[in-house]
C-alpha cells in the first residue's frame, strides 16, 4: 500500500516512490527548465548553464563529475554520474 505522502512513479524498467516534497521540487525544477528553453538557447548556452549550476552543488565529487561531463571529460570509475 502506498503512503498518502508518497508518489509512485513506475515505468517498464523501475518503480520509484518519491515524497510529496520531492515531487514538488521536481515540478519546480521542470518549470525552471521550461522557462530557460523559452529563450531559445543554444546547446553551448545550455552546457554553460549546467556547468554554472553544478558549481553551486554542495557535494564536490558530484560537482566535479557534472562539470567534467559537460566539458566532455572521461569519468573515473568512482564517478557518481556515469561509468565507462
Amino acid at each position: 500500500m502506498i503512503s498518502e505522502n508518497k508518489l509512485k512513479i513506475s515505468d517498464d524498467f523501475s518503480e520509484v516512490k518519491i515524497s510529496d516534497e520531492d515531487a514538488s521540487q521536481t515540478l519546480v525544477a521542470r518549470e525552471i527548465v521550461q522557462e530557460i528553453l523559452k529563450f531559445g538557447v543554444s546547446q553551448l548556452t545550455l552546457k554553460k548553464i549546467i556547468e554554472i549550476l553544478a558549481l553551486e552543488l554542495e557535494d564536490r565529487s558530484v560537482m566535479l563529475s557534472v562539470v567534467g561531463a559537460v566539458k566532455g571529460e572521461k569519468a573515473s570509475s568512482a564517478s557518481p554520474i556515469y561509468s565507462q
